[in-house]
């Protein structure tokens, strides 16, 4: 299991699912880095879905990091507010030490608020972010409350007294993420019999929150540096943020080379719920920006997959047609 030693305060977990030799997992230099940032609460397990897409995982190298307070990542807790800006820089140096001189990012809502401040501090390093379930760039007074009233009912024991989430904090955040999608039953009980997001752990709860209610906006002029391709993605049905959030997102990067697509009927968490259309609107999009037919690749023989060597056309980020003026709504998977 791989493990990344940052400092004596944090040890990050990452795996490389892409590979095919998971006891010594490494990045093949053949292929792009496909960085993936998980949402609030989850590991980077929530992204399962993404690693069997064959297009994603033999077209490019799936990296996977659980970030601070996360998974199996150790980062000590302190009573600070939640730090967006500490976090993305020791993400920055835990792809330093692996390696990795550039790299595309999905994000998922914290995720996604990571990636930026990413891109932010080394736009070099970014060449695409692909954002899904953002939130907005300015937090709203009411959404604030609500966030902090979720906080309290935390600490909140089960109604036998168990140091568990009482049922009806588990059904809120499942209606927040997953809406009525009884397909993600699984993973929010998985979560709650293994997470340490419990009511004796406070300052786990607060931290957590704290990047909801703490958060500082980004000042527009930040935003103006975004130019790299930008793929927003969101859910029509979207429970916690509107498809209005993610005009809000799109219209704060107006130098960035963007498109966005709202997913019909998706959750907030649609690359769980709705991965076929979020992995062909991620792959069609990547291949754009890279040169990589990774549509050939993913219907290649397994064995033959990884020793076909991944063909980029020159100049493919010059000549995309990613930019758009306005943002582009999917009404179907096939349009």
């Amino acid at each position: 299991m791989p493990f990344l030693r940052i400092s004596d305060s944090l040890m990050f977990h990452y795996l490389i699912p892409s590979c095919p030799n998971q006891e010594y997992p490494s990045l093949d230099p053949e292929r792009p880095i496909f960085l993936l940032l998980h949402p609030r609460l989850f590991s980077s397990y929530f992204f399962a879905s993404q690693w069997r897409d064959a297009r994603l995982a033999r077209g490019y190298n799936l990296l996977a990091i659980d970030h601070h307070y996360h998974g199996k990542t150790k980062a000590v807790l302190d009573d600070e507010p939640y730090d967006f800006s500490m976090v993305a820089k020791d993400l920055l140096i835990a792809l330093d030490e692996l390696k990795v001189k550039s790299c595309h990012i999905l994000g998922i809502g914290l995720g996604a608020a990571i990636a930026i401040r990413m891109y932010m501090l080394c736009p070099d390093l970014v060449e695409t972010l692909i954002l899904s379930g953002k939130h907005p760039p300015v937090e709203t007074v009411e959404n604030k409350h609500q966030y902090m009233y979720l906080r309290d009912a935390c600490y909140e024991k089960d109604d036998e007294g168990n140091d568990r989430l009482t049922p009806d904090v588990v059904h809120g955040l499942h209606w927040i993420g997953f809406g009525d999608e009884t397909g993600a039953d699984a993973i929010i009980e998985e979560w709650v019999a293994t997470s340490s997001f419990r009511p004796s752990n406070r300052e786990l709860i607060n931290k957590i929150f704290s990047s909801l209610i703490d958060r500082e906006p980004i000042s527009a002029d930040k935003w103006a540096t975004i130019v790299c391709p930008v793929l927003i993605i969101h859910g029509e049905k979207d429970a916690l943020y509107s498809p209005s959030v993610a005009q809000e997102l799109y219209d704060a990067m107006p130098n960035a080379r963007r498109e966005m697509h709202v997913v019909p009927e998706a959750p907030h968490f649609l690359s769980w719920t709705h991965a076929l259309e979020v992995n062909d609107l991620t792959v069609k999009f990547l291949d754009r920006m890279t040169g990589v037919d990774s549509e050939t690749l993913g219907k290649l023989p397994s064995a033959v997959h990884r020793t076909s060597a991944v063909k980029y056309s020159e100049g493919a980020m010059l000549t995309s047609d990613a930019s758009q003026d306005t943002p582009t709504v999917i009404k179907n998977k096939d349009s």
